[in-house]
Parts: structure tokens; sequence; C-alpha cells
């Protein structure tokens, strides 16, 4: 293995982290919606320490992804191109963020109608649009 591959491959594993951690986000916003519609007894608590320990994760990986980003802008555009399945793996990542984002505002929206979130604890209205995060991305990836 040369030098390139196992640099695109740390990357790769990465991004991988990233993308399991999303996934278990995803996982959780989705028991979370289940709950919502048919436990009595929403496990609020619960769901809310798991979050946080999820979203401790996601910083740390997100941290991770760009000290990498750095590091795949530095390749030649021919390496890049030598692994197309790189802007796959991009590319759900990204898809399962933006599930998550849905999911997560229609929970926000069962937990307000159920009584269990104050109005207050919302984000600001511009974080309920879909492409909020997306110009965070480009701005991340820009600076």
């Amino acid at each position: 293995m040369n030098p390139p591959d196992e640099a695109t491959d740390s990357i790769a594993a990465v991004i991988n982290d990233h993308l399991g951690v999303c996934s278990k986000l995803l996982a959780l916003a989705q028991r979370e919606a289940e709950a919502l519609k048919n436990a009595p007894a929403f496990p609020l608590a619960e769901i809310q320490t798991e979050r946080r320990s999820l979203l401790a994760q996601l910083e740390s990986a997100l941290h991770l992804l760009g000290q990498k980003q750095a590091l795949w802008q530095k390749l030649s555009p021919e390496r890049r191109a030598r692994k197309p399945q790189m802007n796959q793996l991009l590319q759900t990542a990204m898809d399962t963020i933006m599930r998550i984002l849905v999911l997560d505002r229609e929970n926000e929206q069962a937990l307000l109608r159920r009584g269990l979130l104050p109005t207050r604890a919302l984000p600001p209205v511009e974080q309920s649009r879909p492409h909020y995060v997306a110009r965070l991305y480009q701005h991340h990836g820009k600076s």
C-alpha cells in the first residue's frame, strides 16, 4: 500500500466513523418518534442523556473530519479521482444528516403538542430551514 492509499483510507475511516455516529443519531430520532407515537409515558430524560452523549461523539467526529478534509484537499485531483467511493460515502453521510434533521424537527413538533417541550427550547428559525445545515457544511469546508 503506498502513502496516498493510506491517506485516503484514513480519510474514509474517519468518514465512516462520522457516518456511524450519524446512524446512531438517526436510530435515536427514530426511537424517539416511535415513543412519541405509541408510548403513553415518554422517556424524555433517557433520550436527552443519550442525545448528549451522541452529540459529544459527533463533535469529536466532526473535528477529525475537518482535519482529514485538509489532507484530502492536498491530494492531487488525479489521486482523488481514483477514489470515487469517497463521494458516495460523503453523500451517504449528508443524506443521513438530512434525514436526522427532518425527523428531529417532526419530533420537536410532537413534543410541543404533548407539552413536553417549552416553546423557548426550540431552535432558531434558521435552523429549521433544510438548506441551513448544507450552508454550514459549505462554510465550514471553506474555512
